[in-house]
Protein backbone atom coordinates (compact mmCIF):
# COMPACT_ATOMS: atom_id res chain seq x y z
CA UNK A 1 0.00 0.00 0.00
CA UNK A 2 3.06 2.36 0.73
CA UNK A 3 4.23 1.72 -2.56
CA UNK A 4 0.92 2.57 -3.94
CA UNK A 5 0.47 5.87 -1.78
CA UNK A 6 3.87 6.91 -3.12
CA UNK A 7 3.26 6.29 -6.93
CA UNK A 8 -0.02 8.42 -6.71
CA UNK A 9 0.78 12.16 -6.24
CA UNK A 10 4.35 11.77 -6.51
CA UNK A 11 4.11 14.63 -8.79
CA UNK A 12 2.26 17.04 -5.90
CA UNK A 13 4.26 19.09 -3.75
CA UNK A 14 1.60 20.48 -1.11
CA UNK A 15 1.98 23.73 -0.05
CA UNK A 16 -1.07 24.06 2.37
CA UNK A 17 -4.38 21.51 3.02
CA UNK A 18 -7.27 22.00 5.10
CA UNK A 19 -10.75 20.61 5.08
CA UNK A 20 -13.94 22.77 6.42
CA UNK A 21 -16.97 21.50 6.76
CA UNK A 22 -20.47 23.42 5.97
CA UNK A 23 -24.11 22.59 7.36
CA UNK A 24 -27.13 23.29 5.73
CA UNK A 25 -30.01 21.29 5.04
CA UNK A 26 -31.78 21.68 1.42
CA UNK A 27 -34.77 23.50 1.36
CA UNK A 28 -33.36 25.79 4.76
CA UNK A 29 -32.46 29.19 4.41
CA UNK A 30 -29.23 28.67 7.30
CA UNK A 31 -26.11 27.48 7.33
CA UNK A 32 -23.77 26.60 10.23
CA UNK A 33 -20.09 26.42 9.43
CA UNK A 34 -17.74 23.73 11.14
CA UNK A 35 -14.30 25.25 10.65
CA UNK A 36 -11.06 23.26 10.81
CA UNK A 37 -9.01 24.15 13.80
CA UNK A 38 -5.82 24.31 11.73
CA UNK A 39 -4.27 23.32 8.55
CA UNK A 40 -3.38 19.76 7.90
CA UNK A 41 0.20 18.71 7.23
CA UNK A 42 0.57 16.63 4.54
CA UNK A 43 1.19 13.29 4.26
CA UNK A 44 1.17 10.89 1.16
CA UNK A 45 -2.41 10.91 1.89
CA UNK A 46 -3.17 14.12 1.42
CA UNK A 47 -1.02 14.39 -1.63
CA UNK A 48 -2.63 10.96 -3.16
CA UNK A 49 -6.05 12.56 -2.86
CA UNK A 50 -5.17 15.74 -4.32
CA UNK A 51 -3.93 13.86 -7.37
CA UNK A 52 -7.12 11.23 -7.53
CA UNK A 53 -9.34 14.98 -7.07
CA UNK A 54 -7.41 16.55 -10.17
CA UNK A 55 -7.74 13.99 -12.42
CA UNK A 56 -11.20 13.31 -11.61
CA UNK A 57 -11.74 17.35 -11.84
CA UNK A 58 -11.26 16.80 -15.40
CA UNK A 59 -12.98 13.62 -15.71
CA UNK A 60 -16.07 14.17 -14.47
CA UNK A 61 -17.13 16.73 -16.87
CA UNK A 62 -15.23 19.04 -19.16
CA UNK A 63 -14.53 22.28 -17.15
CA UNK A 64 -15.99 25.94 -17.80
CA UNK A 65 -12.90 27.85 -18.22
CA UNK A 66 -12.77 31.71 -17.65
CA UNK A 67 -11.12 34.55 -15.13
CA UNK A 68 -11.87 36.33 -12.20
CA UNK A 69 -14.41 38.94 -12.59
CA UNK A 70 -13.98 42.79 -11.84
CA UNK A 71 -15.71 43.35 -8.47
CA UNK A 72 -13.88 44.35 -6.11
CA UNK A 73 -16.28 42.93 -3.44
CA UNK A 74 -15.76 39.70 -3.96
CA UNK A 75 -14.04 38.19 -0.63
CA UNK A 76 -12.77 35.02 -2.25
CA UNK A 77 -10.86 36.80 -4.51
CA UNK A 78 -9.66 39.08 -2.38
CA UNK A 79 -8.36 36.67 -0.11
CA UNK A 80 -6.67 34.68 -2.40
CA UNK A 81 -4.82 38.00 -3.83
CA UNK A 82 -3.68 38.73 -0.23
CA UNK A 83 -2.93 35.15 0.18
CA UNK A 84 -0.74 34.85 -2.92
CA UNK A 85 1.01 38.30 -1.92
CA UNK A 86 1.54 36.79 1.80
CA UNK A 87 -0.42 39.38 3.43
CA UNK A 88 -2.83 36.27 4.61
CA UNK A 89 -1.12 32.82 5.69
CA UNK A 90 -3.06 29.59 4.28
CA UNK A 91 -5.42 29.19 7.58
CA UNK A 92 -6.74 32.49 7.56
CA UNK A 93 -7.37 32.79 3.71
CA UNK A 94 -9.44 29.29 3.81
CA UNK A 95 -11.50 30.40 6.67
CA UNK A 96 -12.42 33.89 5.25
CA UNK A 97 -13.35 32.06 2.13
CA UNK A 98 -15.71 29.84 4.31
CA UNK A 99 -17.17 33.03 5.91
CA UNK A 100 -17.74 34.31 2.55
CA UNK A 101 -19.41 30.82 1.16
CA UNK A 102 -21.91 30.50 4.00
CA UNK A 103 -23.37 34.28 3.15
CA UNK A 104 -24.16 32.77 -0.27
CA UNK A 105 -25.08 29.59 0.24
CA UNK A 106 -27.53 30.16 3.45
CA UNK A 107 -29.88 31.80 1.01
CA UNK A 108 -30.58 29.28 -1.37
CA UNK A 109 -33.16 27.02 -0.21
CA UNK A 110 -31.93 24.15 -2.44
CA UNK A 111 -28.72 24.14 -1.68
CA UNK A 112 -27.00 21.59 0.56
CA UNK A 113 -24.08 21.28 2.68
CA UNK A 114 -20.82 19.21 2.50
CA UNK A 115 -16.86 19.71 3.22
CA UNK A 116 -15.06 22.12 1.24
CA UNK A 117 -11.68 21.38 0.51
CA UNK A 118 -8.62 23.71 -0.11
CA UNK A 119 -5.77 22.71 -1.41
CA UNK A 120 -2.36 24.91 -2.18
CA UNK A 121 0.18 22.44 -4.66
CA UNK A 122 2.73 22.49 -7.04
CA UNK A 123 2.99 19.99 -9.66
CA UNK A 124 6.49 19.20 -10.13
CA UNK A 125 5.87 17.17 -13.09
CA UNK A 126 3.77 20.28 -15.00
CA UNK A 127 5.57 23.28 -13.77
CA UNK A 128 2.41 24.62 -12.49
CA UNK A 129 0.90 25.99 -9.28
CA UNK A 130 -2.86 25.67 -8.46
CA UNK A 131 -4.83 26.31 -5.54
CA UNK A 132 -8.03 23.65 -5.57
CA UNK A 133 -11.41 24.55 -3.98
CA UNK A 134 -14.06 20.98 -3.66
CA UNK A 135 -17.07 21.03 -2.79
CA UNK A 136 -17.81 17.06 -1.73
CA UNK A 137 -20.42 14.98 0.00
CA UNK A 138 -19.78 12.25 2.23
CA UNK A 139 -23.01 10.13 2.36
CA UNK A 140 -21.16 7.23 2.92
CA UNK A 141 -18.86 8.37 5.19
CA UNK A 142 -16.03 6.81 4.57
CA UNK A 143 -13.83 9.87 2.98
CA UNK A 144 -13.40 12.13 5.63
CA UNK A 145 -13.61 12.37 9.49
CA UNK A 146 -16.83 13.65 10.70
CA UNK A 147 -15.23 15.47 13.85
CA UNK A 148 -11.66 15.90 13.09
CA UNK A 149 -11.66 17.14 9.48
CA UNK A 150 -9.45 15.22 7.75
CA UNK A 151 -8.90 12.35 5.44
CA UNK A 152 -9.87 8.73 6.42
CA UNK A 153 -9.52 6.91 3.54
CA UNK A 154 -8.65 7.73 -0.67
CA UNK A 155 -9.20 4.72 -2.42
CA UNK A 156 -13.14 4.88 -2.48
CA UNK A 157 -13.27 8.25 -3.39
CA UNK A 158 -15.48 8.50 -6.66
CA UNK A 159 -15.80 10.53 -9.36
CA UNK A 160 -19.88 11.70 -8.87
CA UNK A 161 -18.32 12.83 -4.71
CA UNK A 162 -17.43 16.48 -6.59
CA UNK A 163 -20.56 18.41 -6.49
CA UNK A 164 -18.54 21.56 -7.47
CA UNK A 165 -15.20 22.65 -8.06
CA UNK A 166 -13.00 25.49 -8.89
CA UNK A 167 -9.11 25.15 -9.76
CA UNK A 168 -7.02 28.04 -10.08
CA UNK A 169 -3.55 28.12 -12.34
CA UNK A 170 -1.67 30.21 -10.04
CA UNK A 171 0.95 30.54 -12.54
CA UNK A 172 -1.16 31.94 -15.24
CA UNK A 173 -3.22 34.12 -12.95
CA UNK A 174 0.58 35.91 -11.94
CA UNK A 175 1.47 35.99 -16.10
CA UNK A 176 -1.65 37.18 -16.60
CA UNK A 177 -1.64 40.38 -14.17
CA UNK A 178 1.84 41.05 -14.81
CA UNK A 179 1.04 40.72 -18.60
CA UNK A 180 4.16 38.62 -18.99
CA UNK A 181 2.18 35.54 -21.08
CA UNK A 182 -0.21 37.66 -24.21
CA UNK A 183 -1.42 34.04 -24.36
CA UNK A 184 -2.58 33.46 -21.06
CA UNK A 185 -6.22 34.13 -21.67
CA UNK A 186 -8.11 32.38 -19.25
CA UNK A 187 -6.53 30.76 -15.69
CA UNK A 188 -9.38 29.27 -13.71
CA UNK A 189 -11.93 26.35 -14.59
CA UNK A 190 -14.64 25.39 -12.58
CA UNK A 191 -16.92 22.30 -12.42
CA UNK A 192 -20.35 23.45 -12.32
CA UNK A 193 -22.46 20.53 -11.52
CA UNK A 194 -26.36 20.62 -10.85
CA UNK A 195 -27.04 23.84 -13.18
CA UNK A 196 -29.42 25.17 -10.51
CA UNK A 197 -27.12 24.98 -7.59
CA UNK A 198 -23.82 26.23 -9.27
CA UNK A 199 -24.97 29.85 -9.34
CA UNK A 200 -23.90 30.30 -5.97
CA UNK A 201 -20.57 28.21 -6.16
CA UNK A 202 -19.81 30.93 -9.40
CA UNK A 203 -20.86 33.86 -7.42
CA UNK A 204 -18.71 32.80 -4.36
CA UNK A 205 -15.24 32.15 -6.48
CA UNK A 206 -15.86 35.66 -8.87
CA UNK A 207 -15.83 33.69 -12.23
CA UNK A 208 -16.45 35.25 -15.66
CA UNK A 209 -16.17 33.25 -19.01
CA UNK A 210 -14.10 35.70 -21.48
CA UNK A 211 -13.16 33.36 -23.70
CA UNK A 212 -14.45 34.79 -27.11
CA UNK A 213 -15.86 32.58 -29.99
CA UNK A 214 -13.23 32.79 -32.20
CA UNK A 215 -10.99 31.68 -28.94
CA UNK A 216 -13.51 28.90 -28.26
CA UNK A 217 -13.31 27.62 -31.79
CA UNK A 218 -9.68 28.07 -32.10
CA UNK A 219 -9.51 26.11 -29.02
CA UNK A 220 -11.34 22.67 -30.33
CA UNK A 221 -9.60 22.88 -33.76
CA UNK A 222 -6.20 22.97 -32.08
CA UNK A 223 -7.60 19.88 -29.98
CA UNK A 224 -8.62 18.13 -32.90
CA UNK A 225 -5.60 18.75 -34.97
CA UNK A 226 -3.49 17.49 -32.02
CA UNK A 227 -5.93 14.28 -30.98
CA UNK A 228 -5.42 13.11 -34.57
CA UNK A 229 -1.72 12.78 -34.69
CA UNK A 230 -1.86 11.80 -30.78
CA UNK A 231 -3.52 9.01 -31.54
CA UNK A 232 -2.17 8.03 -35.22
CA UNK A 233 -4.91 8.62 -37.34
CA UNK A 234 -4.16 8.23 -41.33
CA UNK A 235 -4.87 10.21 -43.45
CA UNK A 236 -8.86 8.95 -44.26
CA UNK A 237 -9.14 9.14 -40.43
CA UNK A 238 -8.61 12.36 -39.84
CA UNK A 239 -10.65 13.54 -43.08
CA UNK A 240 -13.49 11.31 -41.77
CA UNK A 241 -13.52 12.56 -38.31
CA UNK A 242 -12.53 16.37 -39.39
CA UNK A 243 -15.86 15.90 -41.40
CA UNK A 244 -18.18 14.57 -38.75
CA UNK A 245 -17.28 17.35 -36.18
CA UNK A 246 -17.06 19.83 -39.11
CA UNK A 247 -21.16 18.96 -39.90
CA UNK A 248 -21.96 19.13 -36.48
CA UNK A 249 -21.11 22.22 -35.95
CA UNK A 250 -22.62 23.05 -39.17
CA UNK A 251 -26.00 21.85 -37.73
CA UNK A 252 -25.60 23.68 -34.82
CA UNK A 253 -24.72 26.71 -35.93
CA UNK A 254 -27.62 26.54 -38.56
CA UNK A 255 -30.19 25.44 -35.93
CA UNK A 256 -28.74 28.10 -33.54
CA UNK A 257 -28.40 25.11 -30.51
CA UNK A 258 -25.06 25.02 -28.15
CA UNK A 259 -22.16 22.84 -29.54
CA UNK A 260 -21.33 20.14 -27.10
CA UNK A 261 -17.97 19.29 -26.42
CA UNK A 262 -19.32 15.70 -25.25
CA UNK A 263 -21.34 15.45 -28.12
CA UNK A 264 -18.40 15.80 -30.49
CA UNK A 265 -16.12 13.46 -28.28
CA UNK A 266 -18.81 10.72 -28.75
CA UNK A 267 -19.30 11.51 -32.71
CA UNK A 268 -15.27 10.42 -32.86
CA UNK A 269 -15.60 7.29 -30.83
CA UNK A 270 -18.50 5.79 -30.12
CA UNK A 271 -16.87 2.80 -28.13
CA UNK A 272 -15.23 5.59 -25.77
CA UNK A 273 -17.65 8.27 -25.72
CA UNK A 274 -15.37 10.22 -23.41
CA UNK A 275 -11.84 9.78 -24.91
CA UNK A 276 -11.85 13.80 -26.79
CA UNK A 277 -13.79 15.31 -24.15
CA UNK A 278 -11.38 14.34 -21.66
CA UNK A 279 -8.35 15.19 -23.80
CA UNK A 280 -9.68 18.39 -24.82
CA UNK A 281 -10.88 19.71 -21.26
CA UNK A 282 -7.33 19.27 -20.13
CA UNK A 283 -5.90 22.50 -18.77
CA UNK A 284 -3.13 22.99 -21.07
CA UNK A 285 -5.83 22.44 -23.80
CA UNK A 286 -8.67 24.08 -22.04
CA UNK A 287 -11.99 23.56 -24.17
CA UNK A 288 -15.15 24.47 -22.74
CA UNK A 289 -18.06 21.93 -22.58
CA UNK A 290 -20.15 24.19 -24.00
CA UNK A 291 -18.26 25.58 -27.21
CA UNK A 292 -18.98 29.40 -29.23
CA UNK A 293 -18.91 28.78 -32.30
CA UNK A 294 -17.32 30.62 -35.16
CA UNK A 295 -18.45 30.18 -38.09
CA UNK A 296 -14.74 31.02 -40.23
CA UNK A 297 -13.02 29.16 -37.88
CA UNK A 298 -15.43 26.03 -37.72
CA UNK A 299 -15.18 25.80 -41.21
CA UNK A 300 -11.56 25.39 -41.52
CA UNK A 301 -12.35 21.78 -39.77
CA UNK A 302 -14.15 20.18 -42.76
CA UNK A 303 -13.05 19.43 -46.11
CA UNK A 304 -14.57 19.89 -49.46
CA UNK A 305 -15.18 17.17 -51.81
CA UNK A 306 -16.48 16.98 -55.38
CA UNK A 307 -16.76 14.49 -58.14
CA UNK A 308 -18.19 14.90 -61.71
CA UNK A 309 -21.10 13.15 -63.19
CA UNK A 310 -19.14 11.00 -65.36
CA UNK A 311 -16.67 9.96 -62.11
CA UNK A 312 -13.69 11.07 -64.00
CA UNK A 313 -12.75 13.72 -61.82
CA UNK A 314 -12.25 14.39 -57.99
CA UNK A 315 -11.66 17.12 -55.96
CA UNK A 316 -10.56 16.97 -52.54
CA UNK A 317 -9.57 20.00 -50.00
CA UNK A 318 -9.25 21.39 -46.63
CA UNK A 319 -11.60 24.43 -45.88
CA UNK A 320 -9.21 25.82 -44.29
CA UNK A 321 -6.96 26.34 -47.87
CA UNK A 322 -9.93 28.38 -49.38
CA UNK A 323 -8.61 31.58 -49.94
CA UNK A 324 -5.12 30.75 -49.37
CA UNK A 325 -4.55 27.95 -52.28
CA UNK A 326 -7.79 27.43 -53.24
CA UNK A 327 -9.91 30.17 -55.73
CA UNK A 328 -13.60 29.47 -56.43
CA UNK A 329 -15.31 32.18 -58.58
CA UNK A 330 -18.73 31.14 -58.19
CA UNK A 331 -19.95 33.29 -61.60
CA UNK A 332 -17.07 32.02 -64.18
CA UNK A 333 -18.02 28.57 -61.89
CA UNK A 334 -14.05 28.15 -62.01
CA UNK A 335 -11.85 26.55 -59.40
CA UNK A 336 -8.26 27.50 -59.46
CA UNK A 337 -4.98 25.94 -57.58
CA UNK A 338 -2.30 27.59 -56.71
CA UNK A 339 1.08 26.95 -55.26
CA UNK A 340 1.25 23.14 -55.49
CA UNK A 341 3.62 20.52 -57.18
CA UNK A 342 2.75 17.79 -59.23
CA UNK A 343 5.44 16.90 -61.25
CA UNK A 344 6.14 13.37 -59.36
CA UNK A 345 2.12 12.76 -59.56
CA UNK A 346 1.59 13.27 -62.96
CA UNK A 347 3.50 11.86 -66.10
CA UNK A 348 4.88 14.19 -68.82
Amino acid sequence: MAKELKKIGYNINLQGFIIHKVNKIQGERRAVLKLAKAIIIPTDKEKRFVAIASEAYYKKSAPTYGVFDDLESNKFQNGLIAYNTKQQNFYTFSCGCMEYYKSNIQDIAPATGGFIVFAHYFDTEKKLEFVLVLAINNKDGYVFNEDKLTIEDTKNIELNKIDLACQINITKWNDYQNNQNPDVKTYLSLIKGNKELSVYFMKFIGSANKTTSTESSKKLVNALDHFCREKNYNREKTVETRNKVSDYCKDCMKEKKEISLSAISALIDIENPTLFQEYASEEERSVDEIISGDAKVLRSIGSVRYKDKEGKLSVEFSNELIGKKVFYDDKKKQLTIKDISLSDQIPN
